[in-house]
């Protein structure tokens, strides 16, 4: 490849996995490629990785064309084969209420189009897309990891127990490197991994048990022998066990995170915390769930928490009259804290809980938005359909400036579980 490429150019680098870095470039049209290595005459160029060469492991144009729009431009999903996209007459980019390239409708619903582009360079898309890549990833990510654990060589033993310790017990791959022998301690049943408490089932416990047999209290807690003596897990080696399954760990914890915040608060609703109370006292049960002092509040997708705060409001006023049924999953549930995870080696899906907040994710738009717009954009879709469509005289979706009015009339969004 020459040092300059005529197709696309380059543009920035990202370490989202940790020291694995991407390189981004872009077209004409302003979407985003991934490549093994920056522009060489760029100061990011990295001689250890060679020339730049475009990763086929990325929709392309030539061989996946449902990802991209008759205009050319990348979309962030490839909406089912034979549903039209029904492009947002008022897109742009700068509009919070507007930056969704257009809408479709499955049997689940609306579902949102947004450019990949604006994913890649709007915050708040960003993270929200993120949080579903990893909603996608999870089941595959925990049957992987169960595949690991149950192996014969020590190394997937210890890749698999790290796996699952990322996602259900909630901890970062830099820290569960870093751990010593000195830093886990059991208490009957109970696990305490670096100030946070564990229940594990019986192979799990028998597991972190043999790690610290006979061993000095300063030695790395995940380490394995090798030919050239015992050698501990390295976080390279993590983090490209995560890049491989597609899942960052950041955004593992921010999923999670989400979720207890969204238990939390539904346990609350059933135990009538007063509605002013209650966001503060949430994200301080999620702070000691996650044995941490730092603030949690970055940690939760923004969409769930205004989503709950609103409709707790409502709920407590008597307007939601859904409350009881969303409330269900959780009556049984005692009312104390959050605080010790529950880890088990066997999980490889999504728990019945977790399936009801990833129906709402995917169901809910990465935009801001408010339940009346939906409603409208909804009537407009229904009225179209049963017509049949008449080339330049297609009715667009309705502006949202002509619903704000009634965005307190609106029905609720449900809330997640």
């Amino acid at each position: 490849m020459p040092s300059s490429d005529s197709v696309h150019q380059y543009i920035f680098k990202s370490g989202e996995y940790g020291s694995f870095y991407q390189f981004w470039w872009k077209d004409r049209l302003g979407n985003y490629y991934r490549y093994t290595n920056a522009d060489p005459n760029h100061p990011d160029f990295d001689p250890f990785w060679g020339q730049p060469l475009i990763d086929p492991e990325q929709p392309l144009i030539e061989k996946n064309p449902e990802f991209f729009s008759k205009e050319g431009f990348l979309l962030h999903v490839a909406p089912p084969t034979g549903v039209e996209i029904e492009q947002n007459p008022n897109y742009n980019p700068q509009d919070p209420k507007n930056l969704w390239y257009g809408v479709f409708k499955d049997v689940s619903g609306l579902q949102y189009v947004y450019l990949d582009r604006d994913v890649k360079e709007n915050l708040d898309l960003y993270i929200q897309h993120q949080i579903r890549v990893t909603d996608v990833g999870l089941p595959k990510f925990r049957l992987y990891a169960t595949q690991l654990f149950t192996g014969k060589h020590i190394k997937d033993r210890l890749t698999g127990l790290i796996l699952m310790l990322c996602d259900q017990g909630f901890f970062e791959p830099e820290e569960l490197v870093e751990a010593t022998v000195g830093d886990i301690s059991f208490v009957d049943q109970t696990v305490v991994l670096l100030g946070r408490k564990l229940l594990c089932d019986l192979r799990l416990f028998d597991m972190l048990t043999s790690l610290v047999a006979k061993r000095a209290p300063t030695e790395p807690l995940f380490e394995y022998e090798t030919r050239h003596g015992k050698k501990p897990v390295g976080v390279n080696y993590i983090n490209s066990v995560f890049y491989s399954l597609k899942v960052s760990p950041k955004f593992l914890l921010s999923w999670n995170a989400s979720h207890m915040f969204s238990r939390i608060v539904n346990r609350m609703l059933f135990e009538q915390v007063p509605a002013e109370e209650v966001e503060t006292r949430a994200l301080g049960e999620l702070a000691r769930a996650l044995s941490t002092r730092e603030d949690v509040r970055h940690l939760v997708d923004y969409k769930v928490l205004v989503a709950l705060m609103r409709n707790y409001e409502q709920a407590m006023v008597g307007e939601m009259q859904e409350a009881p049924t969303t409330m269900k999953s959780l009556t049984h549930l005692a009312a104390d804290d959050f605080g010790i995870a529950v880890i088990r080696s066997d999980l490889s899906t999504l728990r019945p809980d977790e399936k009801e907040f990833s129906t709402w994710l995917h169901s809910t738009p990465m935009h801001d938005t408010s339940p009346a717009i939906e409603q409208a954009i909804d009537e407009a879709m229904a009225a179209q359909e049963p017509t049949e469509p008449t080339p330049g005289a297609e009715p667009a979706p309705a502006s949202p400036d002509d619903v704000e009015d009634s965005a307190q009339e609106a029905p609720a969004e449900e809330v997640p579980q």
